[in-house]
C-alpha cells in the first residue's frame, strides 16, 4: 500500500484502512517513541486536552509522549510547510510511533491523518504559519523594545521574566516593535514565579498604536508605557484569590470592559505553564487559555472604561492593526513567558 493515498483521497475509510495495515508493530514501545520524539524535549509542553491541527480539533486526547513532550508538541502543525502531503506524511510518521508504543489506538492513528489532510496546512490556500517572535535566544529577545520603568531579563532556560524594579521604579513594558499585526493569533506560555506566598500581576497587551504619547494624544498619557495601556487592550494576567489590596480582574479579563472572576479565569498553580492563546478578528476578541475559550469580547464604539472617566472608552481603542507587548506591573510580581508566536488570520 503507498502510504501517498491518504492525503490524496482524505478520507476515514482511506485512514482506517492505512492503520490497519500498520497493527503488527516492528519496535519495541521505546523505540517508537525515541522515533516520534526524535531529540525533542519538551520543558513545557503543549497541555491542551485534545490534538489541534492550528484550527481543527481531530478529537484525540492529547496525551504525554517522548521527552516530556505531547502529541501536539510532536505534530508539528505552527511551522511553514512546502506542501498539504508534506504535512500529511509527518503526521503520518509520528502517529504510526506513536501507535506502535500504545500512546494512540488505530482509531486515533486514523483520526490524526484525517484531520491533518481536512486541515489544509501546508496547501495554497490552507491557514498561514505561525511566526515565531521571541524564541528564547538572545537575537530574538534583543527584537523587542522596552519602555517605562521595571524590565524584563533572558533567562538561560529560553524564558523572559519580569525584572526587579530599578531606581524610580513604575510600569514597565516590553514591546514587539519590528511588526504591527490586524488580524491575528497570538500565542505564549506564561507561569508564575512569584517568590512569596501571594500571586503575579501582569497581562498581554494588543492592538495599541505604538509608544509615543506625542505621536498619540488620544491615549492620554505622557508615558510611554501607559500608551497601550490607555489605547490598546490589556489581556490580564492575574490568578490571585484575593479581591481586594489586588486587582479583581483575573486572568483572560479585557482588562476594563469583559472582566473575569478567578473561576471563569480557570486558575492555575503556581509555577505551572499555561498556555495563552489571544485571537483579534475585526473588532472580536477571543481569550483561549490551555485549549478552552474563557473569554469572548466584541470591541464596539461607545463604551466607557468603568471606574476611569478620563481614560479613553472603546472609541479610543477602534485600530484596525497594532502592536503587542508584555506588561511589568509592579516590583513583587515575577512572571515568565516563552515561546511567543503570531499567526495572521486575515
Amino acid at each position: 500500500m503507498r502510504r501517498t493515498s491518504l492525503p490524496l483521497a482524505g478520507t476515514a475509510l482511506a485512514a482506517a484502512t492505512l492503520a490497519g495495515g500498520l497493527l503488527a508493530p516492528t519496535a519495541t514501545a521505546d523505540e517508537s517513541l525515541a522515533g516520534a520524539a526524535g531529540d525533542r524535549t519538551c520543558a513545557a509542553p503543549d497541555a491542551r486536552p485534545t490534538v489541534r491541527f492550528l484550527d481543527d480539533d481531530s478529537r484525540v486526547q492529547n496525551r504525554t509522549a517522548g521527552g516530556g513532550c505531547t502529541v501536539n508538541d510532536l505534530i508539528d502543525d505552527e511551522r511553514a510547510w512546502q506542501s498539504r502531503g508534506a504535512f500529511v506524511v509527518h503526521t503520518e510518521k509520528v502517529s504510526r510511533s506513536l501507535m506502535r508504543a500504545d500512546v494512540i489506538s488505530p482509531w486515533e492513528y486514523a483520526r490524526l491523518l484525517v484531520t491533518a489532510a481536512k486541515s489544509g496546512i501546508g496547501g495554497p490556500h490552507g491557514p498561514a504559519p505561525y511566526d515565531v517572535i521571541f524564541d528564547g535566544s538572545r537575537e530574538s529577545f534583543d527584537d523587542w523594545g522596552y519602555v517605562g520603568g521595571r524590565g524584563f531579563e533572558l533567562n538561560d532556560d529560553g524564558s523572559m521574566a519580569t525584572g526587579p524594579e530599578p531606581a524610580g521604579g513604575g510600569l514597565g513594558m516590553l514591546w514587539y516593535e519590528k511588526e504591527q499585526f490586524g488580524d491575528f493569533s497570538l500565542r505564549l506560555q506564561f507561569r508564575d514565579e512569584r517568590a512569596d506566598d501571594r500571586r503575579s500581576n501582569s497581562g498581554v497587551l494588543v492592538r495599541f498604536p505604538g509608544v509615543d504619547p506625542a505621536a498619540n494624544p488620544e491615549c492620554r498619557t505622557t508615558d510611554p508605557a501607559w500608551v497601550a495601556v490607555n489605547c490598546g487592550h490589556e489581556i490580564q494576567i492575574n490568578d490571585s484569590a484575593e479581591t481586594s489590596g489586588n486587582d479583581p480582574r483575573k486572568t483572560g479579563s479585557v482588562y476594563g470592559f469583559a472582566d473575569l472572576d478567578l473561576a471563569a479565569a480557570k486558575p492555575a498553580d503556581k509555577g505551572e505553564w499555561n498556555d495563552l492563546e489571544i485571537r483579534v478578528v475585526g473588532q472580536h476578541y477571543t481569550v483561549i487559555r490551555n485549549g478552552e475559550v474563557i473569554n469572548e469580547f466584541e470591541n464596539k464604539p461607545g463604551l466607557p472604561f468603568p471606574g476611569r472617566p478620563d481614560d479613553p472608552g472603546t472609541s479610543g481603542r477602534q485600530f484596525a492593526e497594532g502592536y503587542v507587548g508584555l506588561q511589568n506591573h509592579d516590583a513583587e510580581s515575577v512572571l515568565e513567558f516563552r515561546n511567543v508566536r503570531v499567526r495572521d488570520l486575515s
